[in-house]
């Protein structure tokens, strides 16, 4: 017992050392901040090993999950990634000339024998061009840039959300990515993918404006004349893709949420994304997982981005398809593996075989917790606060709470960004803006150095609550900083003893601490003890989270702690 307490002390004396040191190292680190940018030219880059220049201040809330995204292209596909942003054209008569500038002038690609990219918007003229290095042009034709552009950002544009609709750009490069780099391709099969492009070629610059008058817009909310959903998940699945398919105009049965109409728009005419996978969506092989008023269309646990699950719900009216849950729980990892979010909600029990990820772990709870009930509730209030917010702009109730239910929801960037800045702005003594922007921050874009600026703020504002310093516990993990994260969850177990996330973090904590010990390290066999004695608190609080447990069980076997 005497050896175990001592152990404990140890821990916690290096600990402290090991936060005092990541302390000051994030603080002598300024040259990781990547807003920070030396002024535009075109003789040099302004920085090396940097992947993302965002002059226009288009990308401000995208930095992070940006630069995490172009190295990972850089380090597995030999690519070198390059997204810039400008307010103007530089005196330039055209952006393919201002493109073909910075390329040599930067020598984007060059150390990769010619395998560079630059994606460059042009803000003033709202003009995009897809640079190709010489090297990627029998992979990278003009066809596929022409195509992409078309297909992510004209939707994102339109909807207000440029940022997000570059960075979207950049997951179909990395399926080119993979062919380049695979090295197993003729001309012929790459002619074969481009026939099946939409875009059909046509160069690979687009001006943006000429979009504005083939706007999609969403539903508006309305009790009014509602079509029933559908009899069953599967009838749901074969409607919406008839729907989708542009021959379901007749159909009466509306098969999506009243969040979905928010989301997606018209049914009965997608995304230019959606209908380049309806062919195999189509003609996929897949079964239907059913429990209770929750359904996956389920291809598999097999490869490919397209083979994710579909998720559908039974409302008051029937089965519809639920996207709020689609885009919490279905992650899409690096292309082409998908996996389903850890954690107690709807859904994740049905696909338990399937690789489950932490990435989107949080400890939510109450009204931050959306439900196929509460969808048509959400989707009016959310109308509601936004006829309010058009009258009175500056009412702080207002702007939080619809900034609030845009977050819970999964709503896209432009729904919430300036509403959690505004917020801030009208209250700074408030801590939800900075709680729910790190919440986005971490379930759109796994930017979990931001989301931890921002819960820090919180907790600063909140100290006495226990989920934020769960929430800082879970992003230290994430971070790889498992001293840091331990004693973030102790503090949230000091505000809530009856506490089994965050015993369950500090019991993968721990175990990772013993993992990563060195044979000779004293303090491993003590990392293992204190792993199973968090396993077996988090077993015995006065409400224990089951299929949490279990998940940890299952992975503490795996790494022989259990």
């Amino acid at each position: 017992m005497r050896i175990l307490r001592f152990t404990v002390v140890l821990l916690v004396v290096l600990i402290g050392v090991s936060i005092i040191t990541k302390a000051l190292l994030r603080q002598l680190g300024t040259d990781a901040d990547p807003s920070v940018l030396s002024p535009f030219t075109l003789e040099k880059r302004p920085r090396a090993n940097h992947y993302l220049f965002d002059y226009a201040n288009i990308l401000t809330h995208y930095q992070e999950g940006a630069h995490q995204y172009l190295r990972r292209i850089s380090g597995e596909f030999h690519i070198e990634s390059v997204i810039v942003s400008l307010p103007d054209m530089r005196s330039h008569i055209s952006i393919e000339e201002l493109a073909v500038d910075i390329v040599n002038g930067w020598d984007i690609g060059k150390d990769q024998e010619g395998r560079g990219l630059l994606l460059l918007l042009v803000n003033e003229e709202s003009q995009v061009k897809l640079e190709v290095g010489y090297e990627l042009e029998d992979v990278f034709t003009d066809t596929f840039t022409g195509y992409i552009e078309d297909l992510q950002l004209r939707p994102y544009y339109l909807r207000g959300d440029i940022g997000t609709g570059l960075i979207a750009v950049m997951e179909e490069i990395e399926r080119r990515a993979q062919i380049k780099h695979q090295d197993e391709y003729t001309p012929g099969m790459i002619t074969e993918l481009d026939r099946e492009l939409l875009a059909g070629g046509g160069g690979a610059t687009r001006r943006l404006a000429s979009y504005q008058d083939n706007r999609q817009t969403s539903t508006a909310f309305s009790t009014d004349g509602r079509s029933p959903g559908a009899a069953s998940p599967d009838e749901a699945w074969r409607t919406m893709l008839t729907k989708w398919s542009g021959k379901g105009v007749d159909i009466e049965a509306d098969i999506y949420t009243e969040m979905t109409k928010l989301a997606m728009g018209d049914q009965n005419n997608p995304d230019n994304r959606t209908k380049a996978a309806l062919g195999h969506w189509q003609n996929a092989d897949y079964q239907v997982l059913q429990d209770d008023d929750h359904a996956a269309i389920y291809f598999g646990n097999i490869k490919g981005w397209n083979n994710a699950p579909f998720l559908f719900c039974n409302t008051a009216q029937g089965w519809k398809f639920d996207i709020v849950h689609q885009r919490r729980l279905v992650v899409m990892a690096s292309n082409p593996h998908w996996m389903v979010e850890q954690g107690n909600y709807p859904y994740v029990e049905l696909l338990s075989d399937v690789r489950q990820s932490t990435g989107k772990d949080l400890p939510l709870e109450g009204e931050d917790l959306y439900s196929c009930e509460r969808d048509e509730e959400i989707a009016e209030r959310i109308a509601t606060l936004e006829r309010i917010y058009r009258d009175n702009p500056d009412e702080y109730q207002v702007v939080m709470e619809l900034a609030r239910l845009n977050v819970i929801t999964g709503r896209r960037a432009n729904h919430i960004h300036p509403l959690l800045e505004k917020a801030k702005t009208l209250n700074q003594n408030a801590a939800e803006p900075y709680k729910y922007s790190a919440i986005y921050n971490v379930n759109s874009f796994f930017q979990y150095e931001t989301a931890l600026q921002d819960i820090e703020i919180y907790v600063d504002k909140r100290p006495d609550d226990a989920f934020g310093h769960s929430f800082i516990g879970l992003l230290h993990y994430r971070l790889g900083n498992y001293d840091e994260s331990i004693i973030a969850s102790s503090k949230a177990v000091e505000f809530n003893p009856d506490n089994a996330y965050a015993y369950s973090l500090m019991a993968r904590d721990y175990a990772l601490l013993y993992q990563n010990a060195g044979a000779l390290d004293p303090r491993k066999s003590g990392y293992k003890n204190l792993a199973l004695d968090m396993y077996r608190k988090a077993e015995t609080v006065a409400t224990p989270d089951y299929n949490r447990i279990s998940w940890l069980r299952a992975w503490l076997k795996r790494r022989d702690i259990l």
